[in-house]
């Protein structure tokens, strides 16, 4: 299964495409490149057959002399054979389709899985694919010299980071909310989710800490979203509560009509289990 760390990432590169050549760049590869076309998964290369063989992304770079790049880009958890035989036809397949240059661009979990595919791919005597990698160990940290040129790219270096390694935890996680700061609260706040449960335990809880702080709309978005899964969550088990002392007021109520009441979070189902209850109460009453 590809994982949390797989679908954020991909996400935050279909959000802002325009991230990639800066990642592409960390990984060695030419810098100076705009973004001047992105696909997502929904119609990336081999996009003829079923998604779980078609590119995470592919972008098409643009340079100042007129060159033109297309970068496939693949987010790794693992080391995968079947994966790793399946990338050099997304190649082909990206330089059939475009007739300019391609590259493979991997984001890696690990650095240990960046240096692994940093060897390329082996097709025979004397042919290998190059890949360009980007592990964590190539990320800067947030608030470093080396800034990310938008919110995406920022958030895609705390999730592969995890935790400052040169600077102050403080400035790595002020410099990350300042970054989500300049982009749409509601997108923000998703990325401030995942990335609580993403960063290691210091920058996290100085993340959540700031969030509270509602200096930024992002927050109050967050803060919102956390009262209203709150009040959410208190009505369905007010809602339990209520049904379970209806049934229990007409004798033992069964273990599996409790077990499916407790297990369930449908605050619309148990509203009408309630009505239910109540419309045959009254029609007991009605025949007495």
């Amino acid at each position: 299964m590809p994982g949390e760390f797989h679908e954020i990432l991909v996400k935050l590169i279909q959000d802002e495409p325009a991230s990639v050549p800066w990642m592409l760049a960390l990984a060695g590869g030419p810098r100076g490149a705009k973004c001047v076309k992105a696909e997502t998964r929904s119609g990336a290369v081999g996009s003829s057959g079923p998604t779980e063989r078609r590119a995470d992304g592919v972008v098409r770079l643009g340079f100042a002399d007129g060159a033109e790049l297309i970068v496939v880009c693949e987010v790794q958890n693992e080391w995968s054979e079947d994966k790793y035989h399946r990338l050099p036809g997304y190649l082909t397949h990206a330089f059939e389709d475009h007739r300019v240059p391609v590259v493979l661009l991997m984001l890696c979990r690990t650095d240990a899985l960046a240096r692994r595919f940093r060897r390329g791919i082996a097709m025979g005597p004397g042919s290998t694919v190059a890949v360009a990698t980007v592990g964590p160990g190539n990320m800067p940290d947030l608030g470093a010299d080396e800034a990310p040129p938008n919110a995406a790219a920022a958030v895609a270096a705390a999730v592969m980071r995890r935790q400052p390694k040169t600077i102050p935890t403080e400035l790595f996680v002020s410099t990350l909310d300042r970054w989500l700061g300049t982009i749409e609260p509601g997108r923000a706040a998703d990325y401030a989710r995942f990335l609580l449960t993403t960063l290691a335990k210091e920058p996290a809880t100085l993340l959540e800490a700031l969030m509270k702080t509602e200096a930024r709309l992002y927050h109050s978005e967050y803060t919102e979203e956390l009262l209203t899964k709150g009040r959410d969550e208190g009505a369905v088990r007010h809602a339990r509560t209520t049904l379970l002392l209806m049934l229990e007021s007409d004798g033992e109520v069964p273990a599996e009509r409790r077990a499916e009441i407790e297990a369930c979070e449908d605050l619309t189902r148990l509203d009408a289990w309630i009505v239910e209850r109540v419309r045959s109460a009254k029609g007991r009453h009605w025949h007495s």
